[in-house]
């Protein structure tokens, strides 16, 4: 079988020799730097594979294609009804990004509990002096939601630092040795008063839609922390700016939000407490040469058990949305 492949992503000539190695003889790749540049190709009819994130009206309008390699982990630019043709495969990244998103985790907790950015404006503005409230990640009870590879990669390096890790999965299977416990969303409500640190590490879907709702952020321990790597509309974005305001959280790490972007006047821009980035903690296509390394070898397994006749890892269920 003949395959037709187009890689949409700009690749250095390193990725582009991984690639080929997963090929098979007949096979034909296009390396296009981006989705304009393969439209605009005459070879766009017989293309029957994409590596990349090609926009719905294109997947829709190529009547070959069979197949999208995703580098991305969450599939919501293409979950929407009628967004992805049913008949067509979208497959994932899942499993690439654990390592750089829990170095983001942490190094935004971290940053919180040394001071780290209230030190360095004090150094800015020519002062030395001990700031108080400092504290350590040893002997938190960590509550993570989503036991996933970013979850897991997480619940890793936290018990490296001594803290208590404790998961929340949908299906409540078997627990990973990273994991001290593990329970299903059944016991969100119980858990949530208990833990020091919450992280949000699910996908986008709508079960997972406002999960920490204004109610469930009351029920949070006084003084805990909230991280959000996941998706912006898993926590009531109003609900956490007043648990804030109020001081009843001591602070947040968001690096995805409700809305995305913020507006450019909300609140959670200018609070000290708050860690805020632009969705960037697993940016796929980046400058980390590793993620990078990871996406493409999925890519290739995925290469060879679809030359092989086998299911593809990382299918996307639309319904389910992950």
């Amino acid at each position: 079988m003949m395959r037709n492949i187009a890689i949409l992503k700009e690749c250095t000539f390193r990725e582009r020799q991984m690639i080929s190695t997963a090929l098979q003889p007949d096979d034909r790749i296009f390396w296009f730097d981006s989705e304009q540049a393969m439209l605009a190709s005459s070879d766009l009819p017989e293309i029957d594979v994409v590596f990349g994130e090609p926009v719905p009206d294109t997947v829709r309008t190529m009547k070959r294609l069979r197949w999208v390699q995703m580098t991305w982990a969450g599939a919501n630019k293409y979950t929407s009804p009628g967004a992805f043709p049913q008949d067509k495969t979208l497959t994932g990244a899942s499993g690439a990004f654990g390592g750089v998103i829990s170095e983001h985790i942490l190094s935004g907790v971290l940053c919180l509990y040394k001071n780290l950015w209230r030190y360095r404006e004090q150094m800015q503005k020519g002062q030395w002096q001990l700031l108080t409230g400092d504290d350590t990640l040893e002997g938190k009870r960590a509550l993570i939601l989503g036991t996933g590879n970013i979850g897991s990669e997480t619940a890793k390096k936290l018990k490296a630092f001594g803290a208590y890790t404790v998961g929340i999965c949908r299906t409540g299977r078997k627990k990973p040795d990273c994991f001290d416990l593990c329970y299903t969303a059944d016991y969100l409500d119980e858990q949530l008063p208990q833990a020091d640190l919450v992280i949000v590490a699910l996908p986008g879907t709508p079960f997972t839609k406002k999960m920490l709702s204004a109610e469930r952020i009351r029920m949070m321990k006084s003084g805990a922390v909230l991280v959000n790597v996941g998706r912006g509309f898993v926590v009531d974005t109003q609900a956490l700016t007043d648990a804030l305001t109020q001081g009843r959280l001591r602070g947040a790490v968001l690096d995805v939000t409700d809305p995305e972007p913020l507006p450019a006047e909300h609140p959670l821009r200018f609070m000290e407490q708050v860690i805020l980035t632009p969705h960037v903690s697993g940016i796929s296509w980046g400058e980390n040469s590793i993620t990078r390394e990871k996406i493409i070898r999925i890519f290739m397994e995925n290469l060879l058990a679809d030359a092989a006749g086998l299911p593809l890892h990382n299918q996307i269920n639309l319904q389910q949305g992950y």
